[in-house]
């Protein structure tokens, strides 16, 4: 394999695109100083993945690239590409020819390619590892190289055979190794740390863990049994209440059938005491009429005693009459006839008896008319007096009839008013109950209603309690773990502090001793207090001197390092008090800073430190400037005239003398002036979590009882309101009760008021027919008393009319007497036919007398009989009616008596309904309260379970198992709510957070004993390649040494050297001497030969190498320099000799190497600042010296 070409682009001076080809010879590389020609040999080292600008003689990677020229404009990407020929396979690769290209822009971009397929710098590292090639290996081999070799130490010189023996592999695995190790190590201490702040959690968080666990265990306990507790009362209240609601529809079905029994008894009974009261008032009639009739009866009875007595009188005196009348008659028919026969006679004096006779009529006339007239007047009066004894009997009966009837009603009424008063007063009762159940009624739902009120006030004050506690319990729960973490971090960090972690082995081994020395004021970063926001910049302008260790003197510095050395605890540096003087910004440079914008101030003056270190602070910050950023450092470093130097904020960095540092660099929260102020700010912040977390523990305990007061309340009025709602039921049917017993109560009260109000006006009518009776019973008494005395009266004047009619009688006898004498005195004949006259005047007028009288009498007769037969017909009328009314009465007092029984049966049927009806209502009123307590049962348990559980009753019934034992399950549920009561505060998190703490420390514990043992493994393997690492030196030594031997006496044309190491024992660490002994000289170190001598040493070394270890091609860069002319002609000797073996590209300007080349290109510099090649092939000289020349 050898190097085929390569190709430049935008690399340093190389500008333009440039293409090198490179023949399997040796090819020079020539060209003035200045021109470029090694930029070629950096663009080989580059592209073969140099990281490091300063070997490539540059201060940042980016300068690499082409900075510009007076003509040319900067570039702002650079690319280098290398051919490699493989077709030997000398690369590990299935390709006979490998490109490896490397990019670079200003912006810092790098991009590698393999084959022109992108890949990572470690990749091409990795191909050219033990290759022989590499920016490391024998394949670049400079002047600075040779040098090392020749000046540097022989502990350092050992790095040169390493890379011979081909174990820089090795050593870089085993670096590698050693920093996993100390990785290893530092991540076994954090993890430890780690673990210790783990275990000091999961003591705590196993006990909240354990209490949280058995609160769900016993949450999940009681959750089941309470929840199947709820089934079990739903169900027991549903079976209840649905016996309940079908007892009650049995109940309503009786009751129904009982009031429809009753309504039917009812109208039944009403229909009876209509029948009755017909019946009475029938019988009232008929008794009245009964009374009238037998009042009439005995009156017409009494009239038929009279009657019978004024009949027997008047057939006595009508008998007597009519004898009379006879006898007058026979006298008068005798006169008649006597009178006929003097009629003639009498016809003269027919004149004077006429006259007399007139006057005897008259006379006979007056006297009838006044004994007509007293009779007529005394029989009528009589029959008045009759009329009204009859009507003073009837109204006699009708008072008496009327006072029973009274006293019937009296009695009625005293019955009905002591009902009524009764009625009343149970009405009153009633009332005044129904007013105060009613009362009750309204104040139990008003009590109801302000306990449903209350509920919902109390309920969402619960909700927010509840909510607000949840809250802060989750708020108390996060800010215990920042507390913890903070505790943690504060204590890492202390730890560290007390650990002295971050500081130097040897800064670190004094501040943990420092009370065994004496004089230890402590580190830098210890004495001085930055605030926070000047932290980068402080941190960057101390550097590394904030490890230095103050002490109070050199002695005390002395003592210090002489203990670093004697524990072998590496180094440190030490700031005597006594020794260090301040250093302070001059006023005038202090004024020019201050009038840039963005000085901050001098950095010795923005910090705090101890009055008696001050002289430190202002040794080390005093000549310092801070400013705000980069451009603001800029422009103050130009007004100093780069005479200071300025840190911005960022930890930029203008130095004095103009040069400039700065970029992205790690935020490393583990730089002591870092964890100084996150300690102080963890501190605080512990300080004020502490303090947060006191008040939300206060808060948690407060709504805690908040919600537990709230929830006891809740409970409370959820009884109190299942008592109300209870009591309301009962009110309820109470006073629906009531409503009944009132309803049927004015009911009767209407009857009684109706019964009272006929009474009444009975009572009103008895009054006044009273009144009217008792006024005619007077008027009659009056009249019958006027009567009897107008009797007595006419009485009197029938004796005086008698003695009238005597005297009319009496004067017509003298008349009479006078016509006889007259008659006798004119004649004789007149005084016979006078007497006959007066005779038959005489009997005619007695007969006319006994006539009308017998005619009176006959009339009164007649009248009698008439007035007989009429109260015969109405004694037989009466004692028809009286039988009649007799047996109707007896029909109506049967039948009443019939409708009484049935009443009385009815009214007992009716009782025994009502009561059944009432015992109905109450038993259906406990199954109605039985009911409700069911259905709110059921209400309130379903509610719980929604509330509580977020379940339904069938998902409930559904997910959990029936209970067995109601009066366990309850006592169980009690013993679990006392047991979690007694549990206290449960942090739920706990579980989660101890699983994860827990899983984090096995992880880590994992982790650690992984890290264990990797450590070992990393030990073993370390050892392993040490072992190999001795092996291989060895063996390349030994053969280096040998090949050394015979190649120095060639180039030195005699002499002799050796390599010598400086402690065989110690394979590993130790050190290289190089020997020689040039011709005519004794043996001698390398150190105290001339200069040229050690180069031809070296560059023999460097050739007995490359004879040990071939390279497919080797890059010289004036590794020649120091030679003379005639070292110079071996120099190329030994490059023609070994090209065959080795691809030789020499940087040189000597002569002798460039007539050892077969290509030689030139690098010229045509174009200011920018390099250009020219290739020349030696065998193609031409005759008379000149040669052809080819453009590059």
């Amino acid at each position: 394999m050898y190097l085929k070409r390569i190709e430049i682009a935008g690399f340093k001076s190389f500008a333009d695109r440039t293409v090198i080809d490179f023949e399997h010879r040796v090819t020079a590389v020539v060209g003035p100083n200045g021109s470029g020609k090694s930029n070629i040999t950096e663009a080989i080292r580059w592209v073969l993945g140099e990281q490091s600008a300063k070997n490539l003689r540059g201060g940042k990677m980016p300068d690499v690239i082409f900075a510009g020229s007076d003509t040319r404009r900067a570039l702002n990407i650079a690319e280098v590409t290398i051919i490699l020929d493989n077709s030997d396979h000398y690369l590990p690769m299935d390709y006979s020819e490998i490109s490896v290209t490397r990019r670079l822009r200003r912006t810092g971009e790098s991009d590698f390619f393999l084959n022109k397929q992108a890949c990572r710098l470690k990749d091409i590292q990795e191909l050219f590892m033990d290759s022989g090639l590499g920016k490391e290996s024998f394949s670049i081999i400079s002047q600075g190289k040779v040098e090392a070799i020749f000046s540097s130490k022989p502990e350092d010189r050992r790095g040169i055979f390493e890379e011979a023996a081909g174990v820089l592999k090795y050593k870089q695995r085993k670096k590698k190794a050693e920093q996993k190790l100390f990785e290893t190590e530092d991540n076994l201490s954090r993890l430890q740390d780690i673990i210790y702040e783990l275990e000091d959690q999961l003591v705590p968080l196993a006990a909240q863990s354990e209490a949280a666990n058995r609160f769900l265990a016993l949450k999940e306990k009681l959750t089941t049994v309470d929840v199947a507790y709820a089934v079990l009362e739903i169900t027991k209240a549903k079976e209840a209440w649905e016996t309940a609601k079908a007892q009650l529809s049995t109940f309503n079905q009786e009751l129904a059938q009982i009031s429809e029994k009753i309504n039917q008894g009812e109208l039944s009974l009403h229909s009876l005491r209509q029948q009755r009261t017909a019946f009475d008032e029938t019988l009232e009639r008929l008794n009245q009429q009964l009374l009238e009739v037998t009042e009439g009866l005995k009156q017409a009875e009494g009239q038929k005693e009279v009657l019978d007595e004024r009949s027997k009188h008047t057939q006595k005196s009508s008998a007597e009459y009519q004898e009379t009348l006879e006898e007058v008659t026979e006298r008068v028919t005798l006169l008649n006839e006597e009178k006929t026969e003097l009629i003639g006679l009498l016809s003269q004096k027919n004149r004077s008896v006429q006259e007399v006779e007139a006057a005897m009529l008259a006379c006979q006339q007056e006297q009838e008319k006044y004994q007509r007239s007293a009779k007529e007047i005394i029989e009528e009066l009589r029959s008045q007096y009759v009329e009204a004894m009859q009507e003073q009997a009837t109204i006699g009966n009708e008072l008496k009839y009327l006072e029973r009837q009274y006293q019937q009603e009296a009695a009625k009424n005293q019955t009905a008013l002591s009902k009524q008063t009764q009625m009343n007063t149970s009405l009153k009762e009633k009332t005044t109950e129904a007013q105060i159940v009613e009362e009750q009624l309204t104040q139990a739902k008003a009590i109801l209603e302000e306990q449903r009120k209350q509920y919902i006030h109390l309920q969402e004050k619960a909700q927010t309690n509840k909510k607000r506690f949840d809250e802060e319990q989750k708020k108390m729960y996060q800010l215990m773990s920042q507390v913890q973490q903070v505790r943690a971090k504060q204590r890492s960090l202390q730890d560290i502090q007390e650990n002295y972690s971050g500081f130097y082995q040897g800064v670190r081994l004094i501040l943990k001793n420092k009370q065994q020395i004496s004089g230890i004021v402590g580190a830098v970063a210890e004495l001085i207090d930055v605030p926070q926001d000047y932290t980068v910049a402080i941190e960057t302008a101390l550097g590394a001197a904030a490890q230095h260790v103050v002490v109070e003197n050199e002695r005390d510095a002395r003592a210090a390092i002489t203990y670093l050395k004697e524990n072998r605890g590496g180094r440190a540096t030490f700031l005597p008090l006594t020794t260090i003087k301040a250093r302070h910004l001059p006023d005038y440079a202090r004024n020019q800073a201050k009038q840039v914008s963005g000085f901050i101030g001098v950095a010795s003056e923005l910090v705090q430190s101890p009055e008696h270190v001050q002289t430190i602070t202002d040794n080390l910050l005093g000549s310092i400037l801070i400013a705000e950023d980069l451009q603001s450092a800029n422009a103050l470093a130009r007004a100093l005239n780069y005479s200071y130097r300025v840190v911005s904020l960022e930890g930029d960095v203008m130095n004095a003398g103009g040069s400039m540092t700065g970029g992205a660099t790690k935020k490393n929260a583990g730089s002591l002036f870092s964890q100084s102020n996150e300690l102080q700010q963890l501190t605080a912040q512990a300080a004020q979590l502490d303090e947060r977390l006191l008040k939300t523990e206060k808060q948690v305990q407060h709504f805690e009882a908040a919600t537990k007061e709230a929830q006891a309340a809740l409970e409370e009025l959820r009884t109190q309101g299942e008592q109300a709602r209870m009591t309301e039921h009962e009110l309820q049917s109470r006073l629906q009760n009531l409503e009944n017993d009132l309803s049927r109560l004015k009911q009767e009260q209407q009857v009684f008021d109706f019964e009272h109000r006929e009474v009444q006006a009975f009572f009103e009518e008895y009054d006044e027919k009273k009144t009217s009776l008792e006024e005619q019973q007077k008027n009659i008494a009056a009249q019958l008393a006027k009567i009897d005395q107008d009797i007595h009266q006419m009485n009197a004047e029938e004796d005086l009319i008698e003695e009238k009619r005597q005297t009319l009688a009496q004067e017509s006898a003298r008349l009479q007497a006078a016509f006889a004498v007259q008659k006798e005195q004119v004649a004789h004949l007149q005084q016979k036919i006078a007497a006959t006259n007066q005779a038959l005047e005489e009997n005619e007028a007695r007969q006319l007398s006994l006539e009308r009288q017998l005619a009176a009498l006959t009339s009164n007769v007649s009248d009698h009989e008439f007035s007989e037969e009429s109260i015969l017909q109405r004694i037989e009328a009466f004692t028809k009616t009286k039988q009649q009314v007799t047996a109707e009465l007896t029909v109506i007092r049967e039948q009443r008596q019939v409708v009484q029984q049935e009443i009385g049966a009815l009214d007992e049927a009716l009782s025994a309904e009502n009561l059944t009806q009432k015992e109905k209502l109450s038993e259906k009123t406990e199954v109605e309260i039985e009911k409700n307590r069911a259905e709110l049962v059921m209400d309130n348990r379903l509610l719980y379970l929604q509330e509580e559980y977020n379940l339904t009753f069938e998902k409930a019934a559904q997910d959990f198992p029936e209970i067995e034992d109601a009066e366990q399950a309850k006592v169980d549920i009690q013993e679990l709510k006392q047991a979690i009561e007694q549990i206290g505060p449960v942090n739920l998190n706990a579980i989660e957070q101890y699983e994860q703490v827990n899983q984090r420390h096995l992880f880590l514990t994992s982790q650690r004993d992984d890290l264990l043992s990797a450590k070992a493994q990393l030990f073993d393997t370390m050892s392993e390649m040490d072992e190999e690492v001795k092996t291989r030196f060895g063996e390349v030594f030994d053969a280096i040494r040998l090949q050394f031997k015979q190649v120095f006496p060639n180039m030195f044309g005699g002499g002799h050297a050796e390599l010598v190491l400086t402690d065989p024992k110690d394979l590993l660490n130790t050190g290289i001497e190089i020997e020689a002994q040039p011709p005519g000289k004794k043996l001698q170190n390398l150190s105290l030969l001339s200069g040229g001598e050690r180069a031809l040493t070296a560059i023999a070394l460097l050739f007995s190498i490359i004879q040990v270890r071939p390279v497919p091609f080797c890059v010289l860069d004036e590794v020649e320099a120091a030679l003379d002319e005639a070292n110079v002609s071996r120099f190329g000797h030994y490059l023609s000799a070994f090209q065959n073996d080795t691809q030789f590209i020499v940087v040189t300007h000597r002569k002798g190497t460039m007539e050892a080349a077969d290509v030689l290109y030139g690098v010229t510099m045509q174009e200011s600042g920018v390099s250009k090649t020219v290739s020349v092939r030696l065998e193609e000289v031409r005759e008379g010296g000149s040669f052809a020349a080819d453009q590059a």
